[in-house]
């Protein structure tokens, strides 16, 4: 397995080695969240990746498992899997973890008790991604995991958390080695 090390802090706040495993929020974070309400993303008439997804996903790609983490309530992992297909995402896609595989939402310890134990690493190997300040960021390091904001507003990041934060996606993996 592949071993990810550091690169120098950001703002009071690190990642530290070694990372195995990467844990990217789906919609929000991947793939544009702006489709109708009530129906599964893979059914949408029009899906996008976010800006720099791909890219980003393809600078990992092959130095550790690159996996989606989400909330996402009406779909299972072959939706969700169809719908990362359809933006040409889903070949980096190692394991996904969802609300139907485990039972639980992210802000639950048991769903990042769940993807430490489906990946067999501590929960201080596995870094997450995501758009969702409670969801991607503050319930995993509660559970021992490393995450990053991805702040794509911009938002003074003095006033919401005490986190690495990347305003795009193509930022992400300069902040792991």
């Amino acid at each position: 397995m592949f071993v990810i090390g550091l690169v120098p802090p950001i703002a009071g706040s690190a990642i530290r080695a070694p990372i195995r495993a990467v844990c990217f929020d789906w919609g929000g974070t991947l793939m544009v969240d702006n489709g109708p309400e009530g129906v599964p993303m893979h059914r949408w008439p029009e899906v996008q990746a976010v800006a720099g997804a791909r890219e980003c996903l393809a600078a990992l790609h092959g130095r550790v498992p690159l996996c989606v983490a989400t909330n996402a309530g009406q779909s299972d992992r072959g939706m969700i899997e169809a719908a990362l297909d359809r933006v040409d995402l889903q070949r980096y896609i190692s394991r996904i973890f969802c609300f139907h595989g485990i039972g639980a939402t992210k802000d639950r310890p048991e769903f990042w008790r769940a993807v430490s134990r489906e990946l067999d690493l501590p929960p201080s190997e596995i870094v997450t991604i995501g758009d969702s300040v409670e969801h991607d960021v503050r319930a995993p390091r509660r559970e021992g995991l490393q995450s990053v904001w991805f702040n794509r507003a911009g938002v003074d990041r003095r006033t919401a958390i005490a986190a690495p934060s990347v305003t795009g996606l193509e930022e992400f993996p300069g902040l792991i080695s």
